[in-house]
């Protein structure tokens, strides 16, 4: 549904060689290693939607059509126009083209076809969402509809807390307040311990998010017993300390 199309920032030149920064080194790369190495150059306002957003917009709208069982390319043009139409109806954005329209638009459009996708359980290729949507918006979604945040499966969903699991807790009674959670299937939590909490972020480019006590408990990792419960233990603790203290200053 669109062309293969790069945004590059301009780094340096030097006589007829320019240096070129570009939005999506491995699609770039993937084009060299099928051979093409001769591309156009244009002029690009940075207003203006990326290559980077065309492309995860046409490749969510793929997404889309395939698991309602589209293989005609009329029905993807015309699945794009629908969702487009959907979008403008409920944002009250005027009718836009991904060919030209503004990168705030892309944005907003990109987001509403994640939250699109989750809603109806439609599986999506997750390549680039860093790049093109709400990284924390995208943990809490993975949260919610019990999808991996790396791989997007829905099997074996596990709850895995970015932060270290401290005092008070253990894995039979924990306590998930304050802590950065994230949803991952049982591969990419074990990959998590592998590599330990900041290498594994270098490589996904998200991190986890605390989540309040009404979403807690919406989602049925704690309950508000739970909650008084800890809180209660806490209290206990924080009043032994404080006997303990005075007792070492008299």
């Amino acid at each position: 549904m669109n062309d293969e199309r790069f945004a590059g920032h301009l780094l340096n030149v030097k006589n007829d060689e320019i240096t070129l920064r570009v939005d999506d080194i491995e699609g770039l790369k993937t084009l060299f290693r099928r051979g093409k190495i001769d591309f156009d150059l244009k002029p690009h306002s940075i207003e203006l939607v990326s290559p980077l957003q065309q492309r995860k917009a046409y490749a969510m709208i793929r997404d889309i059509g395939e698991y309602q069982g589209f293989e005609q390319r009329y029905e993807f043009e015309n699945l794009k126009q629908h969702l487009k139409s959907q979008f403008c109806h409920e944002s009250s954005y005027r009718k836009f083209s991904l060919s030209n329209c503004h990168k705030d638009i892309a944005t907003e459009f990109i987001s509403w076809l994640v939250e699109y996708c989750f809603y109806f359980g439609i599986p999506f290729e997750f390549k680039d969402l860093a790049n093109t949507f709400d990284t924390g918006r995208q943990v809490y979604l993975c949260l919610v509809h019990k999808r991996c945040t790396c791989c997007g499966s829905t099997r074996n969903i596990q709850i895995n807390h970015e932060d270290t699991v401290g005092i008070g807790n253990n894995r039979t009674h924990l306590d998930h307040r304050g802590h950065r959670l994230e949803a991952l299937c049982n591969l990419h939590h074990h990959e998590f311990h592998q590599l330990g909490p900041t290498s594994f972020a270098a490589k996904w480019h998200f991190h986890g998010v605390k989540l309040n006590d009404d979403q807690l408990v919406s989602l049925k990792l704690m309950s508000r017993k739970q909650m008084q419960e800890f809180d209660l233990q806490y209290e206990q603790e924080r009043l032994a300390e404080k006997l303990r203290y005075d007792h070492e200053k008299r």
